[in-house]
């Protein structure tokens, strides 16, 4: 006996056997039938419906045979599906291949044989239409065609399903076509269109016929086509396409932005491509530009124009204020004091709003070095004495990580305790205290400021550090400030390795926390760090 040697093509055979969807399903008129019909025409004790499957044969429709299937190795079924046409064993006893065969010297005792292939919808072959019998007998051409034409009958039955799944897959496809917003497509590598979404026409002005007709490097603006044809040699070769763009024209010669995402299957030649108009989004992008160039313009204005001027006036109200043009009367006196102020706050307003266009532009200049923060510390409460008596607050320094040291820039460091010490300051109750502290959590270094005041509404927690954002409220509101310089001190912790953060409770004060990695001098070559 020769078993039936395996298919050249057998993986691809058994999935498209597995898509038929018919292994080990219950029998079915519609197959039945057709092996009564064949059973009765040829005169034939038994007829199968047989699927070869990896290791069995089995029988989708039977006469006179009680088994569901049989070994593959032992099959007649497994040679018929290795030939184009009808195999036909006239005398099992005389063919070396099947003379010791168990189903020859035993029950069904098979005698003869003809089996025609019967093939999927992409051709493969799954299995066969066979005629049995327990009498050798010869085959005439004419039988052939019978069984042939029967076999073709057997094809149509186990194919259906697949057919009408196919069809319905493809009026999906169509249908998705037709509605989607994108510019679906599929193309050959050449540019040439073969399907395409009702979008091309929506977008471009071009009917569907007329895009067929013209590929896509034609549409293409003259300074993208080579860079457009690269991208479809890629995914010739195989590679991995990225998301491109290019401009293309429309019916009116207007040019539009197309942003893609593609794929190719090079074996196919085909690309499946998904492109989007981007052009209104190419527009509001240069709109953007254009606004932040003017900004920038304006900023610098402001510096110019603005900031020196109202310098050289809160310095000479300054003056006046201390008495350098003698004394002046008491209410010459408060209105100059009024003006001060007044001008000191604007000077702080135009210094953060130009901080925080060089911070978002990148160009806020930071330059870091290790320094000791309990100094830094004792300087900002100095330089906040006079600020904490306006509202009746002390200032205290608690330095628990004596000769710590961080890499920061201590001017802006410096910034940074400004900014959570006047709010701290202004919040805080008369009579009250802030503390300005400095620990060691864990390597990191944290410098707290801490109020007794009324807390943060929860319902502005979320906008704590966004730009110009201040708490509403009547005392708030009463209190000033421009509402930057939180979203400045967090950016400029930031740019200094650390973070900012803080935590409140209603009635029990707040507490702005900096932590900054702490900094440790190098050991001595041949020692190790500590």
């Amino acid at each position: 006996m020769i078993p039936p040697p395996l298919p050249p093509d057998e993986p691809r055979r058994l999935l498209a056997l597995q898509r038929l969807g018919l292994l080990d399903t219950p029998a079915e008129e519609r197959f039945d039938r057709i092996v009564r019909m064949a059973a009765r025409m040829f005169r034939v004790p038994i007829t199968l419906v047989t699927l070869v499957d990896e290791t069995r044969q089995w029988f989708k429709a039977r006469v006179g045979l009680d088994g569901l299937s049989t070994a593959r190795s032992l099959s007649f079924c497994g040679h018929a599906i290795l030939t184009p046409h009808t195999f036909v064993v006239p005398d099992a006893h005389e063919d070396l291949r099947f003379a010791d065969n168990p189903f020859v010297t035993g029950e069904p005792h098979v005698r003869f044989y003809a089996g025609h292939p019967l093939h999927a919808v992409d051709g493969s072959p799954v299995g066969t239409l066979c005629l049995i019998d327990r009498r050798a007998r010869s085959f005439s051409e004419e039988e052939r065609q019978q069984l042939e034409d029967l076999a073709s009958w057997v094809e149509l039955e186990l194919n259906a399903l697949t057919l009408q799944e196919a069809r319905t897959a493809l009026a999906r496809q169509e249908r998705f076509f037709e509605l989607s917003v994108d510019m679906l497509c599929i193309a050959g590598l050449d540019g040439t269109f073969r399907q395409l979404s009702r979008a091309w026409s929506r977008a471009l002005g071009y009917s569907e016929e007329a895009l067929r007709a013209t590929p896509l490097l034609e549409l293409v603006h003259e300074e993208d086509r080579a860079t457009t044809a690269g991208w479809l040699e890629q995914g010739a070769r195989g590679e991995p396409l990225p998301r491109f763009e290019h401009r293309c024209r429309d019916r009116d010669g207007v040019w539009h932005w197309l942003q893609w995402s593609a794929t190719v299957n090079p074996e196919e030649g085909i690309l499946y491509g998904v492109a989007r108009d981007i052009t209104e989004q190419k527009r509001l992008e240069a709109e953007r530009r254009h606004v932040e160039r003017m900004k920038s313009e304006f900023i610098a204005t402001v510096s110019h124009e603005l900031r020196t001027p109202l310098t050289s006036i809160h310095g000479a109200l300054g003056l006046l204020g201390g008495g350098v043009a003698g004394a002046l009367p008491e209410m010459a006196t408060e209105m100059i004091g009024i003006a001060h102020r007044n001008s000191e706050r604007l000077i702080r307003l135009i210094n953060d709003i130009l901080d925080l266009e060089k911070m978002e532009a990148g160009k806020l200049d930071v330059h870091l070095e290790p320094l000791e923060l309990g100094p830094l510390l004792t300087q900002a409460a100095q330089a906040h004495h006079g600020y904490a008596e306006q509202y009746g607050v002390t200032v205290e320094t608690v330095v628990e990580a004596a000769d710590a040291r961080a890499q920061v820039d201590g001017d802006r460091f410096l910034q940074v305790l400004a900014n959570l010490l006047s709010n701290a300051l202004k919040f805080s109750p008369r009579g009250e205290r802030v503390t300005l502290r400095l620990e060691r959590v864990g390597p990191r270094l944290r410098v707290s400021v801490e109020d007794r005041g009324p807390g943060i509404p929860e319902a502005f927690h979320s906008r704590m550090f966004q730009k110009f954002a201040q708490a509403d409220g009547s005392d708030t509101r009463r209190k000033g400030g421009t509402g930057l310089g939180l979203s400045i001190a967090r950016g400029l912790v930031e740019r200094m390795g650390g973070s900012l953060d803080f935590v409140t409770a209603a009635r029990a004060g707040t507490t702005f926390r900096v932590e900054l990695p702490e900094w440790h001098p190098l050991p001595p070559p041949g020692q190790e760090s500590p």
